[in-house]
């Protein structure tokens, strides 16, 4: 009998990051282990917070942030993840979603060719308090719970592609359901 493969080892997630976890930046070293895709651009201002944050205002379509693309295990995304929202470094600043992103073909030269888009998972900056939006605490969306029971207990081994598109629909559900009234 054939043992089923661990998917949490696997490289399968797609994360964009377009801050200090770019090559050469302060914390770069957190992608230890991933595979570089690389040079990407997504839509939306690149901003700078008061306390020095980064992130990404997607109220301007137009205006495009610069980033890397990486493919990194279930493992290297806890580690980002608890950078991001878990630590002191960035208290409870970010929340994982999946964000549209184009390969840089041409520096300096920017289209959204709807053929050469792909899905990322992304770290967006929480603007001050954040609701639970179930009203229910022990009911809040997880995407890295949703990520991991998918990589676990299912018995479909996902690619990286079907796993964007299974969080990409799970988080749209869940933004329209709790968004939208």
């Amino acid at each position: 009998m054939r043992k089923k493969s661990n998917l949490l080892e696997k490289p399968l997630i797609k994360i964009f990051v377009y801050g200090t976890l770019r090559r050469g930046q302060r914390l770069g070293f957190y992608m230890e282990g991933s595979e570089f895709l690389g040079y990407y651009f997504t839509r939306g201002q690149l901003m700078k917070s008061s306390n020095d944050n980064v992130y990404i205002d997607t109220d301007y379509n137009e205006a495009v942030t610069i980033g890397e693309l990486y493919l990194v295990n279930y493992y290297c995304l806890q580690r980002i993840n608890h950078l991001e929202v878990l630590s002191g470094t960035f208290p409870k600043g970010y929340d994982l979603l999946v964000k549209e992103v184009w390969p840089i073909d041409n520096p300096g030269k920017f289209y959204f060719d709807e053929n050469k888009k792909e899905l990322a998972f992304y770290y967006k900056w929480k603007n001050g308090s954040v609701k639970i939006l179930t009203g229910d605490y022990n009911d809040d969306f997880d995407p890295i719970d949703v990520i991991e029971k998918l990589l676990t207990q299912n018995t479909k081994e996902y690619t990286s592609e079907e796993l964007l598109k299974e969080m990409y629909r799970r988080l749209s559900i869940y933004e329209n359901l709790n968004f939208g009234r």
